[in-house]
């Protein structure tokens, strides 16, 4: 018996939620699992697992128990691959963390091209809000700095820079005035990102500040480009968030003159007593996806 054996079997068990099936799994037998899920529960010195003929039930110990195991479990394959693998041959699970507007406009879009150059990594995107710290279940985590986060435990390197501005549908411009001014923007019907109504007060460059308004406000980002699209009004977003649109012509820029101040979106990943490959992988791949140099590549935040 050992320990690595017997909590590769119990997660399994668990995951399973059978024996008969966690055997099969594993190519062994029900009754050599269960010697191992007693010897497991010997050395502990807790009841794992609550067994009848018919069920298996997680004791409190258990669940910690599994919710620990299962993950350094992984991350032990990881090792054991990133160890032994080059950069060509990298595989395991690579579990990334970031805003739905990031997520769903940019990286979605890479990720495909990612995925087709290293066809052995799995990949899982996990939405995350804006502001929230870093995830010790995550392997990257992407984000605007974070100016309450000085973790010696981390390592942030910048993304890409970011600088959103106005775009609109041909259809909703059609008939209208001409926008030579940022005053003229307040008498459009602004489609508004974020949970803060429908009335929203952005910044912009020298120090200018407008007070948007409009009938349509959402916190998906898909949602508030097919609204624009859709001639509903006017939207503040970076360019690469609506590159699609705007190569068909679905979307045109607005008062191009007239931008948020470029911020910056960043990496923040575990430091490890070994190296993430995939990781940094990855890094390097959005890096030369989106260069730096104000590229517009998230929806606008608030301010």
């Amino acid at each position: 018996m050992d320990w690595i054996t017997c909590t590769k079997s119990f997660v399994m068990v668990v995951d399973q939620g059978s024996l008969a099936q966690a055997a099969t799994r594993l190519n062994t037998s029900s009754s050599a699992l269960s010697k191992r899920l007693a010897w497991l529960e010997k050395q502990l010195g807790v009841q794992l697992l609550k067994r009848t003929t018919r069920s298996l039930t997680m004791t409190d110990a258990g669940r910690l128990f599994y919710q620990r195991s299962a993950r350094l479990l992984d991350d032990w394959q990881q090792l054991l691959a990133e160890t032994t693998s080059t950069y060509g041959e990298v595989s395991g699970v690579l579990r990334i963390g970031a805003p739905l507007a990031t997520g769903s406009r940019l990286l979605v879009h890479y990720l495909a091209e990612f995925i087709d150059t290293y066809p052995n990594i799995q990949v899982e995107l996990h939405t995350i809000t804006p502001g929230q710290l870093p995830d010790l279940n995550l392997d990257v985590f992407i984000s605007k700095t974070l100016t309450d986060f000085n973790s010696a435990s981390y390592i942030a390197t910048r993304l890409f820079d970011f600088q959103p501005g106005f775009y609109a549908a041909p259809s909703y411009l059609e008939g209208k005035p001409d926008i030579d001014t940022a005053e003229q923007l307040t008498q459009h019907n602004c489609l508004l990102f974020g949970t803060h109504g429908h009335e929203q007060e952005h910044v912009f460059e020298n120090e200018v500040r407008l007070r948007l308004k409009g009938n349509f406000t959402t916190q998906n980002p898909e949602a508030l480009v097919a609204a624009a699209v859709a001639g509903m009004g006017i939207i503040l977003v970076g360019e690469n968030t609506v590159r699609r649109e705007l190569s068909k012509g679905l979307l045109v820029p607005v008062l191009p003159s007239l931008r948020q101040p470029v911020n910056s979106a960043y990496a923040y990943y575990p430091k490890l007593d070994y190296n993430h490959v995939k990781t940094k992988l990855f890094i390097d791949f959005i890096k030369a996806k989106a260069k730096p140099g104000a590229q517009d590549t998230t929806l606008s935040s608030q301010r």
